[in-house]
Parts: structure tokens; sequence; C-alpha cells
């Protein structure tokens, strides 16, 4: 019997990485608790934190959405009670139901319209399970892939959300699932175990009828049959995401030795030139000051001369960010605090947002403000990671 007192007003937030379980637990925790699955729209991060939309989802709901912890949205999941859940995946795995799931939902996905592109290139469908050494899927991996991962990253290095992994939601549901409930709101092992039954993948994609494909393989390890050598070796060697595979406790096994066999040269991303970047002062751009870009370039993406915290507090301000935003008043408008409280929404703006003309910001001037996520300890599962 779900225990109704205790759950009245019950409201349970995924926050996580695309194609890690998600839907899965969602689907899971609704039946558990018998709570409704409502829309969660991303929130204007740019503008003071609206409530009001929120607080209208009514007193018991279950959603997920992809987003870091911005500091006002934090705020208020506390103040209402919110639980927060974070899932993670292998990111390998994770490449490859993301990339399957993008081709066969093109027209329906809120995922955004260059992943998008970049992911189909233009086609309906891929009937291959193998995924194809593409040069779009390739740039994908190198230039944004590794933000994705990122949004996981983020509330698990906060410690603001349960973490659970997708593997042992597959290898052992209920001793998955069963901590987790007992820290909500205890229900009894017959009635979790009677709804997961109606959550293992057969049932899910019969019930999903013509959204069938949205479920369409699950399990663990099948990156290791379908990536190509050349997105494996990106994955093991081009930063960020040697750190990030490893801070989330993942490995590539013996399978990058064998790619790096077959291929030579290691996959690197060299800085641009600075004449392609339009918000350096143009007293950079003699020919003395552009031979000393690498010096400079360093200087840039380290931690802001401004930022009394230094370090200390992720996601860094770079002294790129700081320049930048002393040159946009619209920036000093929308977060009045980068140092402070505005600081993981003005990151989001610099790494994923911030348009230069008609192109985002090189990734080698935003991997820094990644990596930076990663450098306190990883997270501990026992079962789940449990917040702070």
């Amino acid at each position: 019997m779900i225990p109704e007192k205790s759950v009245s007003d019950l409201k349970i937030l995924i926050v996580s990485t695309p194609r890690t379980g998600n839907t899965w637990i969602k689907y899971c925790l609704s039946l558990i608790y018998g709570l409704p699955v409502v829309d969660f729209p991303p929130p204007e991060f740019w503008r003071p934190f609206d409530a009001h939309p929120y607080d209208q989802l009514g007193e018991r709901w279950i959603a997920h959405q992809h987003l870091p912890p911005f500091e006002s949205l934090v705020r208020w999941a506390r103040d209402r009670g919110v639980i927060l859940i974070t899932t993670i995946r292998h990111p390998a795995d994770t490449l490859v139901s993301l990339y399957y799931y993008v081709r066969n939902f093109r027209e329906r996905t809120r995922i955004d319209a260059e992943t998008t592109n970049l992911l189909t290139n233009g086609e309906k469908r891929e009937t291959d399970d193998d995924l194809p050494a593409s040069d779009r899927l390739q740039a994908y991996v190198r230039e944004k892939f590794f933000k994705t991962l990122h949004f996981s990253i983020a509330w698990l290095q906060r410690r603001l959300s349960y973490g659970i992994r997708y593997e042992d939601l597959w290898y052992k549901p209920f001793e998955t699932v069963h901590p987790l409930t007992n820290q909500i709101s205890p229900v009894s092992r017959e009635h979790i175990l009677a709804c997961l039954e109606r959550c293992r993948l057969e049932q899910m994609r019969k019930d999903a009828q013509a959204d069938a494909v949205f479920f369409r393989g699950g399990g663990v390890g099948n990156w290791k049959t379908s990536l190509p050598a050349s997105i494996v070796r990106t994955l093991a060697h081009l930063p960020p995401y040697p750190s990030q595979i490893d801070w989330l406790g993942y490995s590539l096994d013996g399978y990058t030795e064998a790619c790096e066999k077959a291929e030579s040269g290691l996959p690197t991303r060299p800085p641009p030139p600075p004449s392609s970047l339009p918000f350096l002062p143009h007293s950079f751009m003699t020919p003395e000051k552009i031979a000393m870009a690498e010096t400079y370039y360093d200087w840039l993406n380290s931690v802001s001369e401004k930022d009394s915290h230094g370090a200390e507090i992720p996601p860094v301000i770079t002294n790129l960010g700081t320049y930048i935003y002393e040159n946009r008043r619209d920036l000093h408008v929308a977060f009045p605090d980068i140092y402070g409280a505005d600081r993981v929404a003005f990151s989001h703006w610099f790494t994923e947002i911030n348009l230069v003309g008609t192109r985002v910001l090189h990734s080698y001037f935003v991997v820094p403000v990644y990596e930076s996520w990663l450098r306190g300890p990883p997270p501990i599962f026992d079962s789940l990671q449990y917040p702070r």
C-alpha cells in the first residue's frame, strides 16, 4: 500500500543527462507513489526566477529535466521540499542511446537544433546497429557531448540530489529502488516489486505503443560493439572526457588499446587563431602578440583574478569570462553576481549559450570550466549517492 499521508505533497524532480535512465526511474516512481507525470519547462536562467509556473504544477507530481543546478532553482526546490534525483550511465552507452534517440525522434525532440543536425545529417532513420564514423558524429563528440554529460556531474558534485546508476537499475532494480523509497517515503517490498514488473523494458515498449522505439534497446555495454574506433579514441583522450569518465566511476576497459593499434595520431583540440576571436581587444592583434597566443590563452583560461573565491567553488570564472562580462552591460543585468549567486547561471551562458557572431564560444575556452567541476571528490554509490 502507498502511505497516503506521507506522500500527500510529494514532488520529485529528476535532473540528469539525457538517456541515462531518467524516463525509467520516473516511470517507476510514478507507479510506486501514484504520482502524475508533469512537464517541467527549464527556467529562463538569464531572468529573475519566476516560481509561479512551477508552483502551479500542483501538490503531487514527478518530472525530469536536463539542466545545471541554478542557484535560484535549487533554493525553490528546497523551499518546496522537492526531492531531487540524478541518474548516470556509462558515457559511451549514453552516446549510443542519444544518437539513436535523436534519429528516431528528430521531429519531436527538444534537444537543440545543432545537436539534432549533427546526429542526423538530415536523414530520417539509421537502420544499422553500428554507428557510422561520420565527420558529423565526430564533430558532435569533439564539441558538444561533454556538455551533455555535465548535467549529471554538476548535480552530483554539489551533492544536491540522490544519485542512481543506470547499471544498478538494470542489474538489480529492487536493491536500487528500495533504498531510494526508504529515503523518500517507505513502501512495502511487494508493492515495489509489482511496480518494477510493470517497468520492465518489454512492458514499457508495449505501453508506449507508437513510441516504443523510445525504449530502443537499453542494456549495458552496447557501446563496445556499436561505437567506431575513432569515437572511442576521442572519448579516451580528448579533454574533458578522460576526467569526466573517471570521475563518474567508469572506464573504457581494453577497447582503447585495441582502437589505438588500428589508428595513428591521438585526437587534440588546438586553440583557434586569435584573428577569429572578435571579443579579444584589438590591441592584442599585433603580429608579436599573436605569436604569444598560447601564453595569452593560458591566461584567458586561468581563474579570474577578480574572483575572490579562486578555484575553491566550481565552476571557475576565467579571465576570459570576466573580460566578456565586463564588456557586456546586458550581462550585468542578467547576472549581477557572477562570483556568487549567479556563478552557475553565468557559467552556463558562457559555456553553452554565449554567441559570438553566429557561433558558440570555441570549446578550447570552455573545457577548463567543465574540468573545474571535477576537482572535488567523485560520487560514492552505496546503492545511492546521498545528498548533503
